[in-house]
């Protein structure tokens, strides 16, 4: 029996994605069957006002599952962001590398020890999450192409950067409006124990600069000691005109454009402010909320950007001499890209039946239950929370869905142990980060498998071998993160300006 289950788990690591992802389609169709069977439930309850809700898991081999997947697999498809986020940033990586100007700007990269380059690529990945997940649609393709400019292999830089990009999801050398949602969560779930609490965006900012050096410099530590050695080096084919006249010129137009941009979102200057939302209070709100100028079109203007930078390069250079030249640059990188599209139809398809059935919020407030009637506190009950987080993140990587359930029953407990809202957002924010890079239905992990299949249709680029070849350096960087909540708990540091960690 041992080993027909090896077997099992042996042919389930060399399944492609596709397959791989059809096989838990009809896991999560089997699971939800028996917990419908079995009439499993949970609480929902909701922030501020304590009133609860039912939520029970819809059985998927039902009518009602069979009419859901005919009537919203292809709907589900189309209302996918990502494919939006992965077509304009091929687009802009496209032109980036075509005209030459990505090759110039990475030439002072090219004589550095690879540690170095290791750390400047993680640490762009660790802050980037300002961005939200346009990060990682762009900067995935932008580092497998840097890393061929740099003679590196291309699937080293990809699962560099998202490695930095998840677990550095929860911190930034700014806040984002991500840590506003979440604190709008958090603090209409403190409530119910401190009617005054109201959450500041720079009241977990010490903690979250710390955490960005430290989880920087490990990542890259164990990116070079247990990755780097796996991946041969690239030898780069393709050849480029390098200019000093367009570098200084497209650099120059492309700081105009920029403090243009700059500009406009800057309150309170003549003309100023054009792109942001006034009717909100909060500026990281009037940046990036509903109806913001930039917030809706951010990703336009980082695309268009690289593309008009991106052209004067190549034009000045001669590696974009004409229409038909601009035309083949704006599309280079999206040459086998085919696998990546089909990817995201049959994950779309899994995502949707792992919604539609509840499975995760059935089983989220089932942990969270749990939690709330632990009656221990200190460093055991910030462990519990933490793996709890995790495990739950493994089955709802999307942040602000999962606190939405999860903060109104782990605010309060962590409250009454005298444990501060803030610190409680901090801890949340760290093990949804590390729940992500251990997640397999993790929309992002696929699109960089997808990534990997683009630049070696040869390599095994399984999931769960993927998982598997990053595994030892997840583990590791999720203790790190812990360690590092622990330590600030333990040594009593402030987490931001006038915020402390106990009541």
């Amino acid at each position: 029996m041992a080993n027909k289950t090896n077997k099992f788990k042996r042919n389930l690591k060399k399944q492609g994605p596709i397959v791989t992802i059809i096989f838990l389609c009809l896991v999560i169709a089997l699971v939800s069957f028996i917990l419908n069977l079995f009439k499993v439930s949970g609480n929902i309850t909701e922030a501020g006002t304590l009133e609860t809700s039912i939520v029970t898991v819809n059985n998927i081999f039902s009518k009602e599952g069979i009419k859901y997947i005919l009537n919203n697999s292809i709907i589900n498809f189309s209302l996918m962001d990502s494919i939006i986020y992965i077509i304009m940033s091929l687009m802009a990586v496209s032109m980036l590398e075509s005209s030459g100007l990505l090759k110039h700007i990475l030439r002072p990269l090219t004589k550095l020890k690879s540690w170095y380059v290791t750390l400047i690529f993680v640490f762009i990945g660790v802050i980037s999450t300002i961005l939200g997940d346009f990060s990682y649609t762009l900067l995935i393709p932008l580092a497998a192409v840097s890393y061929k400019l740099l003679g590196k292999n291309p699937a080293l830089g990809i699962i560099t950067m998202f490695l930095g990009l998840s677990i550095g999801y929860g911190v930034g050398l700014v806040p984002n409006y991500q840590d506003y949602m979440l604190g709008l969560i958090t603090t209409k779930s403190a409530t119910s124990i401190d009617s005054s609490y109201t959450y500041n965006l720079f009241s977990t900012y010490f903690i979250s600069i710390v955490s960005v050096v430290i989880l920087t410099l490990s990542a890259t530590f164990l990116i070079e000691k247990l990755l780097v050695k796996k991946f041969l080096r690239y030898d780069e084919k393709d050849k480029y005109n390098l200019s000093r006249k367009a570098l200084f010129t497209s650099l120059i137009v492309g700081f105009v454009l920029l403090g243009i941009v700059i500009y406009s979102i800057i309150p309170g200057l003549p003309f100023s402010g054009i792109l942001l939302n006034d009717t909100y209070k909060v500026y990281i709100a009037r940046v990036f909320g509903k109806d913001s100028a930039f917030g809706n079109g951010y990703m336009l203007i980082i695309v268009g950007l690289a593309i008009i930078c991106s052209y004067i390069y190549g034009r000045i250079s001669g590696n974009i001499r004409n229409s038909n030249d601009t035309t083949n640059s704006l599309t280079k990188s999206f040459e086998n890209t085919g696998y990546i599209f089909v990817l995201l139809f049959f994950s779309s398809i899994m995502l949707g039946l792992l919604e539609w059935s509840n499975i995760g919020s059935v089983i989220a407030t089932n942990v969270v239950d749990f939690i709330g009637s632990l009656n221990f506190g200190g460093v055991p009950l910030l462990f519990v929370v933490f793996i709890a987080i995790i495990f739950i993140s493994i089955l709802m990587p999307l942040t602000l869905t999962k606190w939405n359930i999860i903060a109104p029953i782990f605010v309060p407990v962590l409250m009454r142990a005298n444990i501060t809202p803030s610190f409680a957002q901090t801890l949340f924010a760290a093990g949804d980060a590390a729940g992500k890079l251990f997640s397999p239905i993790y929309l992002y992990l696929i699109i960089a498998i997808g990534f990997l299949y683009k630049e070696d249709s040869s390599m095994n680029t399984s999931i769960f071998s993927t998982m598997k070849k990053m595994m030892p350096t997840i583990i590791l960087l999720t203790l790190i993160y812990f360690v590092i909540i622990v330590g600030w708990y333990l040594i009593g540091l402030p987490l931001g300006f006038n915020t402390s960690i106990t009541m």
